[in-house]
């Protein structure tokens, strides 16, 4: 529109230059230039040329300008839609990102939001663009526990929003514990050991054994309280546990809490024995096996291993020793517990 108004105006500019000069010369005159000869033709026609000139050169210099303008405007334009895709994935935790930008405005912002993610308040509902306004609905969705449609975000499985849909599914039984521990890469570790913990309520001790990186502490007690149980009760030799929990991270005190649970269902005999073993593997295991005793009434034996220990070591049982000598009875759990 503004080319179509630039060239009227330049129209009427040359035909009312080359009127005035034809009404003062309406002569015609022809030379030679630059070794070309040029024909007789009005005085009006040949001042009008340089005009003509003028407007062509013009015309190609807003031309190459607008060429140059439109390749920026395209290159703020993909920057734009890479601004988008970046806001999308920092607001649904996409970990690695690296958008590259041409123009400076967004290499700054840019920059800065491929290092952070986005946490908007509820409140916010919608900006007006499509991609975000569709990862703000995904995760108003998935927080309430709505069933959505996430393949077509292509969340890693390390994204918090992948994370919680899965956990939302698995909650929903759309998928089962054997679906997601066979398929580790396409869930994630959280969601594993989410599933791990219903699994080893249920399953066999040779399935639960092919996961058992997957333990827990929470986990492993679940586990433990199962051995002779008259419900999904399981049997394992004292030499299986011993190599299971030596493969866990255990700090002394779990020690008590894992005794405190085999102590639901597993034989006293077992349970003794096993605490045994592990004492004389790990020194961190002998509170749990002092516990065991206590609790199991073994007052002689656990004074007899106690009394040969360091002055410092084992103070709360040492506490607990001297008054039961002093006739001061009190269950070990709740002696143990008020302690902490």
């Amino acid at each position: 529109m503004q080319l179509k108004r630039y060239t009227i105006a330049s129209l009427i500019l040359m035909i009312l230059v080359a009127a005035a000069v034809y009404s003062i010369d309406n002569e015609a005159i022809s030379f030679d230039l630059l070794g070309l000869h040029f024909p007789n033709l009005p005085v009006a026609f040949w001042v009008v040329v340089p005009l003509i000139i003028m407007y062509l050169a013009s015309l190609l210099h807003m031309g190459v300008y607008a060429l140059v303008g439109n390749f920026k405007l395209r290159r703020l334009n993909k920057d734009h839609e890479k601004m988008m895709d970046a806001l999308r994935d920092a607001l649904l935790g996409v970990g690695e990102r690296n958008y590259v930008y041409k123009s400076e405005p967004y290499k700054l912002m840019g920059k800065l939001i491929d290092h952070s993610l986005l946490m908007p308040f509820d409140t916010l509902r919608s900006i007006g663009n499509e991609k975000i306004d569709e990862a703000l609905q995904l995760m108003r969705d998935v927080k309430e526990n709505k069933k959505v449609d996430i393949k077509k975000f292509h969340l890693p499985s390390t994204t918090s929003i992948a994370i919680q849909n899965n956990l939302n599914r698995f909650e929903r039984g759309e998928i089962d514990a054997d679906s997601i521990l066979s398929r580790p890469d396409s869930y994630g570790e959280i969601v594993c050991a989410k599933a791990y913990e219903s699994y080893v309520k249920t399953a066999s001790v040779g399935s639960i054994m092919k996961f058992k990186h997957l333990f827990t502490k929470a986990s492993l007690v679940d586990f433990l309280q199962r051995i002779n149980a008259s419900e999904n009760g399981i049997e394992i030799a004292n030499e299986e546990l011993v190599a299971l929990l030596a493969s866990i991270k255990l700090e002394s005190n779990d020690w008590i809490d894992l005794s405190e649970a085999m102590a639901k269902n597993m034989l006293p005999e077992q349970r003794i024995r096993l605490f045994e073993m592990l004492s004389e593997q790990n020194d961190d295991a002998m509170e749990g096996y002092f516990y065991t005793l206590y609790d199991l009434q073994m007052i002689d034996t656990a004074n007899e291993i106690l009394n040969n220990t360091a002055h410092n070591d084992y103070l709360i049982f040492k506490a607990y020793r001297d008054l039961k000598k002093a006739n001061k009875h009190y269950d070990i759990a709740i002696f143990l517990r008020r302690s902490c």
